[in-house]
């Protein structure tokens, strides 16, 4: 397994703009939830340890010891989402020639792609973790640095919804059968959620910007 996780910003980058299939999206959206819940530290630890934000001291230590769990959890999926597709790549290759064969390969290729579907719904299960953190960034950390909880907000639902278009793809290659339709059950309750949780990082953004 490539560990892009171990990789320099720019060095990602390349690898990211090139040639190969991997790194792709679903991995870009592990690095974007992970830089939304490494934001929410900072907006903690811009507001820990002063007087001034004495009331709000146990909600930020709490945000930078769940922050950091999260971030380095996006860090790991960012190398993970590159080897989900193994599996169905490994399911086409199987042979064709008879029908038991035919058979066989086509529900691998169909265990393949429900594999597949794992890291990315990892990815928008964990992003919206970073997005509730998000809203008590925004709400109790300090006013000055909002902007950044919003930021925050903004990476964390991008990270969501963009996992998501890759379960999504991952989907239409499957028999609608219960596994599917529990699997879109799911995706239609984190987009709800996150949308949700994104409008109101953005409502207390506002509200103070407009102060």
């Amino acid at each position: 397994m490539e560990h892009f996780d171990q990789y320099t910003l720019r060095a990602y980058h390349d690898a990211l703009a090139g040639k190969g299939a991997t790194p792709g999206g679903g991995s870009a959206a592990a690095v974007i939830g992970g830089l939304g819940a490494a934001l929410v530290s900072m907006v903690a630890n811009l507001t820990a340890g002063r007087k001034k934000f004495a009331a709000v001291e146990e909600d930020m230590q709490h945000l930078l010891g769940e922050a950091a769990k999260l971030q380095e959890t996006m860090l790991s999926l960012v190398s993970e989402d590159t080897v989900a597709f193994d599996g169905v790549m490994a399911a086409y290759a199987l042979p064709k020639t008879t029908d038991a064969e035919k058979e066989q390969r086509q529900q691998a290729v169909w265990e393949g792609y429900r594999g597949a579907c794992q890291v990315p719904l990892s990815v928008a299960t964990h992003a919206l973790a970073v997005l509730k953190l998000a809203v008590v960034a925004a709400e109790k950390g300090n006013p000055n640095a909002v902007s950044d909880a919003a930021v925050a907000g903004f990476a964390a639902h991008a990270a969501l919804h963009s996992a998501l278009l890759n379960v999504r793809i991952n989907v239409k290659n499957l028999p609608n059968d219960d596994w599917t339709q529990q699997t879109m059950e799911q995706v239609e309750q984190l987009l709800s959620a996150g949308d949700a949780l994104q409008a109101q990082v953005q409502e207390i953004t506002d509200s103070i910007l407009q102060a």
